[in-house]
């Protein structure tokens, strides 16, 4: 296994704290993430643009455009953290550079886990 897919799988283990979120596990594997009520409607309609975004990322990656996974990436990179989601940040850190790299079975596990932590995220308003 590459270092970006280890990369990726530890980023599925929130470690990272924010002002804006405090992310814990629960016994389900459900990431927690306290996010300030203020933000709600935004985060919201982030993480369901995310999760949209899994499956533009697949039929990139079936068409070979890695520019446009390069772009989607990028913008995880800056936009991740800026809404409390640092480990989504990490994964689009990796991402863009196997992309960079035509790293098909790379970006393949990195999307997966990017699927998979949008799965088990949870937002409490608090």
């Amino acid at each position: 296994m590459s270092s970006l897919a280890r990369r990726s799988r530890a980023s599925l283990n929130p470690t990272s704290q924010s002002p804006n979120q405090t992310p814990r596990t629960s016994s389900g594997g459900t990431i927690v993430v306290q996010v300030n009520p203020r933000i709600g409607d935004i985060v919201d309609s982030y993480l369901e643009h995310r999760r949209q975004s899994v499956g533009s990322l697949l039929r990139a990656l079936e068409q070979g455009e890695f520019e446009h996974i390069q772009n989607v990436a990028h913008d995880l990179v800056g936009t991740g953290a800026s809404f409390g989601f640092e480990d989504m940040s990490l994964i689009g850190r990796s991402l863009e550079s196997a992309a960079l790299g035509k790293q098909v079975q790379e970006i393949k596990i990195l999307v997966n886990g990017l699927a998979e932590y949008l799965s088990r995220v949870e937002v409490v308003y608090e």
